[in-house]
């Protein structure tokens, strides 16, 4: 099960601060691909930080052995995040969903047949494949194993083709100065994300709020709608108010 695999993965962090694809491989006894989509999961949640070769303690705000407690209520909050976002594509006619562990909810609430997809994520062209009446189109590029997603010029290159009504993402963090992400490959393709979109439309669990992370990609006025799962702090609320970004409580 991989939250079993997840949580030998941490306690041992925890202890040696640091550990190689291979350590993890033989701790967890997985393959090669298993471990690294275990890392993925880890790194996408701010619960390490890949680094050449493996993972690392993160430099974060969050503590590694809360993760079990609270992920069930983690998935429950994405569902719900990914349920209430869905309701925008009911009219839209071309929207973009972004490689997220949250937006990769969104497919089974998405019903117009009408609507045509835009994606960069395997994992939610998959879903949208098995679970949605709606056209889907991946962005070329080149394939992550890690990240699941396609990267590199061609797919921020792609994007040019197309106006979409919603693009829905989530981020790493948040916080009065902005929306944070983990890689400096995510600066040109969020920005062009929001260049080719009427609404930008941001998913955001209450883990993410007053995070900091690498690289502060977007501003909050470059933002349309916030949907999140408890209430804002003040400062950011009045913030995002200021920025006229709507935000739906859930």
């Amino acid at each position: 099960m991989q939250k079993e695999r997840l949580d030998l993965i941490l306690k041992t962090l925890q202890e040696k601060q640091t550990l190689s694809l291979k350590e993890i491989i033989e701790l967890t006894h997985s393959s090669r691909d298993t471990a690294r989509r275990d890392i993925v999961k880890l790194a996408e949640n701010d619960l390490v930080e890949r680094n050449y070769g493996g993972i690392s303690l993160p430099n974060t705000f969050k503590k590694l052995d809360n993760y079990l407690q609270r992920s069930d209520d983690y998935v429950n909050a994405k569902r719900e995040l990914a349920k209430r976002a869905a309701v925008f594509t009911n009219q839209a006619t071309q929207v973009y969903l972004d490689v997220s562990t949250t937006v990769e909810f969104m497919p089974k609430y998405i019903t117009n047949p009408n609507l045509f997809t835009v994606t960069n994520s395997l994992d939610i062209a998959d879903q949208l494949l098995r679970n949605s009446p709606c056209k889907t189109r991946i962005l070329g590029g080149n394939l992550d194993a890690e990240k699941r997603c396609v990267t590199g010029t061609r797919p921020c290159l792609d994007l040019e083709n197309y106006t979409f009504d919603y693009a829905f993402l989530s981020s790493v963090g948040i916080d009065e100065n902005g929306i944070y992400y983990a890689y400096d490959d995510d600066i040109d393709y969020k920005a062009k994300i929001r260049k080719q979109s009427k609404n930008l439309v941001l998913l955001l669990d209450s883990s993410k709020v007053n995070v900091k992370h690498n690289f502060k990609v977007l501003n909050l006025n470059q933002i349309d709608y916030i949907i999140t799962n408890d209430n804002l702090p003040r400062k950011l609320e009045n913030r995002l108010l200021k920025s006229k970004t709507q935000m739906i409580y859930i």
